[in-house]
């Protein structure tokens, strides 16, 4: 099975899920995994399987940063 996997083309087993693509491709890592469709784009859970010619990419999750920055210091 082959689908678009960031813009690059991807050789796939049958059924492949996104916890599979997470392995194989480790530059995933814990991105959010969306999917592009008829209808729109929406994200895919770990359990869903790939269909063949897929256009998936990824999409870092946004982390809150701990320390705040005073503007009003410049």
């Amino acid at each position: 099975m082959r689908a678009v996997i960031n813009g690059k083309l991807v050789d796939l087993p049958e059924g492949a899920t996104v916890e599979e693509l997470r392995k194989r491709l480790p530059e995933i890592g814990n991105d959010d995994v969306m999917e592009e469709g008829f209808g729109g784009t929406r994200p895919l859970k770990n359990t869903e399987a790939l269909k063949e010619g897929s256009k998936v990419w990824t999409v870092p999750k946004i982390v809150k940063g701990s320390a705040s920055f005073d503007f009003t210091a410049y």
